[in-house]
């Protein structure tokens, strides 16, 4: 119960306030306890944000759940749309985690990787992972794909994408608030995936 006290507090300051303004004494102002109370269930303010990060992901793999049926779907019928479904997914939710707390989530970044959990989800209901799912959606498409060795096509679209967004998390958060940067992205792996014109 105190536990999920000071998580709120610690989310109602992020949200209300801002990061600059999160403090241990400012989380326990707010969830009205005192500061050695706090100390006794978290050593520090990062103990309390991976908690309340982590929450937030437990509760966006829900949403995300549903995102794959849709981009199940789409993927039977466009490529392009599929990957920019994709790419929509993955930034939002860096997005999500990063505007929480911007240098918090840059710094621990590697300890949220929400692809990585919605893929060993998927798999414990018996779904294909997303490795095995990328590459039976891109021979779907076979037809408009540059080369026949698939599987080579799906692992590198795959560390591109993946690449390109931690890059871009890291040092240049702004880029995945920017509509043209999903675009590119797309672009990117269509000129990769595809066959010119």
């Amino acid at each position: 119960m105190l536990v999920k006290a000071i998580q709120e507090a610690c989310l109602k300051i992020l949200e209300e306030e801002g990061p600059e303004q999160l403090t241990t004494q400012r989380i326990a102002d707010v969830a009205g306890i005192n500061i050695a109370s706090l100390y006794q269930y978290f050593p520090n303010k990062e103990a309390i944000l991976a908690e309340v990060f982590q929450e937030q992901v437990k509760q966006y793999k829900a949403a995300a759940l549903e995102r794959v049926v849709e981009i199940e779907r789409l993927s039977r019928v466009s490529l392009e749309d599929t990957l920019a479904a994709i790419v929509d997914m993955e930034v939002e939710q860096r997005l999500m985690l990063q505007r929480m707390d911007p240098e918090f989530y840059r710094a621990y970044q590697h300890s949220f990787d929400i692809h990585r959990q919605i893929n060993e989800l998927q798999i414990s209901r018996s779904h294909p992972g997303w490795d095995e799912w990328l590459a039976s959606f891109l021979r779907r498409h076979k037809a408009k794909l540059r080369s026949n060795d698939i599987d080579k096509l799906s692992r590198i679209a795959s560390h591109a994408l993946s690449g390109v967004l931690l890059s871009a998390s890291s040092e240049e958060p702004e880029l995945l608030e920017q509509a043209s940067f999903r675009q590119e992205l797309v672009t990117l792996l269509l000129r990769y995936l595809c066959k010119s014109d």
